[in-house]
């Protein structure tokens, strides 16, 4: 028994040192494929983009309304117009990475939080040019597994009956 206990605990050791962030092996009370287990896996991802698409979204909006207070003191944005159409772009589209990493967070929508993390994959739509991309691969690869796809209420039913 104790020769078991002493193995289990080296390839949770080896397990840990592959991916620092897999739930651990020894934790007999953890389910791998329980609820809490897939949020926890998802929260890290998730958060990041969360953070980064709101920051970045405070700056673009700062650009949006400093065009309207120029147009409402009289003054030109005609030289600045397709700045203020990608601006709109990539405002729309930090909201919804915002959203669908929410929604990843708390799985309550796989095709929102898809949505969102390939959105943040996309070079000058993702938050801060380059800084998203590696986390929306994270929170895509991810949603890739068919545990954390069948913990979403709006997968198929094949994809449900992976967490039974």
């Amino acid at each position: 028994m104790i020769l078991f206990v002493i193995r289990l605990k080296a390839v949770d050791d080896l397990n840990r040192m592959m991916n620092p962030y897999a739930p651990s092996i020894s934790n007999p009370t953890l389910r791998v494929d329980s609820r809490e287990a897939i949020k926890a896996r998802v929260s890290r991802p998730a958060t990041a983009l969360i953070i980064m698409a709101s920051i970045q979204s405070v700056f673009v909006a700062i650009y949006l309304v400093s065009a309207v207070v120029i147009v409402v003191r009289g003054g030109s944005v005609a030289d600045d117009i397709i700045g203020l159409a990608v601006g709109c772009v990539q405002f729309i589209c930090l909201i919804l990475i915002a959203i669908g990493a929410a929604k990843l967070a708390f799985l309550e929508s796989h095709r929102l939080a898809r949505v969102g993390s390939l959105l943040a994959c996309i070079p000058f739509i993702t938050p801060f040019m380059l800084v998203g991309i590696p986390f929306g691969v994270w929170a895509l690869r991810l949603l890739a597994d068919p545990t954390i796809r069948g913990a979403f209420p709006d997968c198929d039913s094949e994809f449900s009956q992976a967490r039974v």
